[in-house]
């Protein structure tokens, strides 16, 4: 198991945890489990040839904060547009 990451949001803080595998001839091969308020969300996988550990991780936390940054916009515009329909109702 990996290290426990956080990430604050608009809706409260994140989580997420990378975890490292074997990757066949060589290279990267990690997962990233993600969390919200203790619920599993998603999990992002990431790997390729020629990437050390240190490089991949930092690509897959580049590649949680991105989703984590699109679910809550995502989010917001649902909120928005409930908003409206509430308002025209």
């Amino acid at each position: 198991m990996g290290a426990a990451n956080i990430q604050a949001g608009k809706a409260g803080d994140w989580s997420f945890t990378i975890s490292r595998s074997i990757a066949l001839g060589g290279g990267y091969s990690g997962a990233a489990d993600i969390s919200f308020k203790g619920q599993f969300r998603c999990k992002l996988v990431l790997s390729g040839p020629a990437i050390s550990e240190q490089i991949g991780d930092e690509m897959l936390k580049r590649k949680c904060i991105d989703w984590i940054e699109r679910r809550e916009a995502e989010a917001e515009g649902d909120d928005v547009g409930r908003g409206t329909e509430r308002e025209e109702a």
